[in-house]
């Protein structure tokens, strides 16, 4: 089976099932690039999901990332139209029957009980880049100074950025990392 083949399957399998967008998608995009295909290191990956969370634009830009990794331009663009248009098609079709039943009852439960669940996808993410980041004491010290900042505080999350950048360079320069 094709590069790009195995590529499209990846993604449209997820696409297929998600709810939350990318960010809480990253765990499942970590097993299957990671764990099951190979395709990337954890390094590889959390280098991937850094740079798509930083750069201007939406978060799926990691499956973009992923698909030029993998297999060049027609990688990235096979990648990009599995993950964007399953949900996009269902999204339309699903959002002009919900106009009609937007008073019923159990669509209100059904919206309020996703919302949980997303945040536990979200929350999920952000161990499994954490596992995939983190190969030392001090990027685990890292990390836990960021999330405790960012539960703490309700500052702009590049104050985290920005200190990460410095700590690395002053790591880098010291030879800790």
């Amino acid at each position: 089976m094709s590069i790009l083949v195995q590529l499209a399957i990846a993604f449209l399998s997820v696409a297929l099932f998600s709810i939350g967008g990318a960010s809480a998608l990253i765990p499942e995009f970590h097993r299957q690039i990671v764990g099951v295909r190979g395709w990337l290191t954890d390094a590889d990956f959390a280098h991937m999901v850094a740079l798509a969370q930083v750069a201007p634009g939406p978060n799926m830009l990691i499956v973009s990332l992923i698909g030029w990794r993998v297999a060049g331009l027609p990688g990235l663009l096979v990648s990009t139209l599995a993950i964007v248009g399953p949900p996009s098609m269902i999204a339309f079709f699903v959002g002009r029957g919900l106009g009609r039943l937007r008073d019923a009852p159990w669509l209100a439960a059904v919206k309020s009980a996703l919302a949980p669940v997303v945040v536990g996808l979200m929350l999920a993410s952000g161990v499994i880049t954490a596992q995939a980041a983190n190969n030392s004491v001090l990027a685990w010290a890292m990390t836990a100074g960021a999330a405790l900042f960012m539960y703490a505080t309700k500052r702009n999350p590049l104050w985290v950025i920005g200190a990460g950048a410095l700590l690395g360079i002053a790591a880098g320069r010291a030879g800790l990392i």
